[in-house]
């Protein structure tokens, strides 16, 4: 499993608003760029949504 996949499942496991922080929580084997560029497609390619800017970034899934 490729760390975009890891954050992914993760992304989808999770219930509301989750920050970059969060996510490296619960993968720690995944450094903080690498959860950062999984994140950055997730939102490019539709599948989660980010709102805030900043420290104050969080992430949701886009719900279907």
């Amino acid at each position: 499993m490729n760390i975009y996949d890891i954050v992914k499942t993760y992304s989808e496991n999770t219930l509301g608003k989750f920050s970059k922080h969060d996510a490296l929580v619960a993968c720690p084997s995944l450094g903080s760029s690498s959860v950062e560029s999984a994140l950055k497609k997730l939102v490019d390619e539709g599948t989660v949504i980010r709102t805030g800017a900043g420290r104050k970034k969080m992430y949701m899934m886009k719900k279907e």
